[in-house]
């Protein structure tokens, strides 16, 4: 699944793991409730010799799923984390660089993800060095496990991103590592010393959507300090459209200079890219 991506930042999403297990899911998340639009007969779909259940609750499939009238379920075990096998070679396919958001329908980095799921994407990824890989986690010390162990590839073209909502959420940053904060959906003010702007390499804001009770609209000064914040950084912001209610036209929506929203498009690989010592913030 190599779809043109309505995320504002990125060209493609790329999902081959699918699902979470984070509370979110059960509240704002949209992609859980694509997992129940899209799963079809889940109970059906799992007695199918198709899907490979393990133990844990997780899910692998080695072909496109297919139901008694030979159509394609995208989510067969619904926002159960699940392994698509033949997702993974999708993007040496793709001769085009692109920035790919790797598991828009998925934590990818979630504690029930085994390593040998993670490493599977990562390799799928080295195989094709001309595109540019955006991740994202609610569960960033994940990262710091996997460098611990040397299974975080410090490639130019990755980028490793958190995801808070509120100041005091973790997030992850490395000297060696491309790294990003996504403070999405923003559901509180952000005031310094303390904020993660301070070592990330980009800064993207967004808000709520959808209409469930309870929403959060973010207030403009909550998104006018993290902006103020970043500028007295040099780090660069991107506002999703979402945004434009709170802060207005036009919505400042800038790319770090290793992931150019214009170098994306038009630069064919270039091998020194990829491989040239380029300084990162302290």
């Amino acid at each position: 699944m190599m779809n043109k991506s309505k995320i504002d930042y990125v060209d493609f999403s790329w999902n081959p793991v699918t699902g979470c297990r984070h509370e979110c899911r059960n509240t704002y998340c949209y992609a859980s409730k694509q997992g129940r639009r899209f799963c079809g007969d889940i109970r059906a779909n799992k007695t199918s010799p198709q899907i490979q259940m393990l133990d844990g609750g997780l899910y692998i499939l080695d072909e496109p799923f297919r139901n008694s009238a030979g159509k394609v379920v995208p989510l067969p075990a619904g926002f159960e984390p699940t392994l698509h096998k033949y997702r993974l070679e999708m993007l040496s396919r793709k001769k085009k660089p692109a920035n790919i958001f790797v598991g828009s329908m998925a934590d990818v980095f979630g504690e029930w993800v085994p390593d040998e799921w993670i490493t599977a994407v990562f390799d799928a990824c080295a195989a094709a060095p001309w595109h540019k890989y955006l991740f994202l986690t609610k569960n960033p010390a994940r990262y710091g496990e996997l460098a611990e162990k040397g299974l975080l590839p410090d490639a130019l073209n990755m980028w490793f991103g958190s995801t808070t909502t509120r100041q005091e959420d973790m997030f992850w940053w490395s000297k060696c590592h491309n790294t990003f904060v996504s403070i999405e959906p923003l559901m509180g003010v952000f005031e310094p010393p303390d904020n993660p702007m301070k070592k990330v390499d980009w800064v993207i804001i967004g808000a709520e959507t959808g209409c469930r009770r309870g929403k959060v609209v973010p207030e403009q000064v909550w998104v006018e300090n993290i902006v103020v914040a970043c500028r007295e950084l040099g780090t660069p912001v991107f506002m999703k459209k979402n945004l434009a209610a709170v802060w207005g036209e036009p919505l400042i929506q800038e790319y770090p200079t290793r992931l150019n929203a214009q170098a994306r498009d038009n630069h064919e690989f270039d091998e020194a890219r990829f491989t040239e010592e380029v300084p990162r913030n302290e």
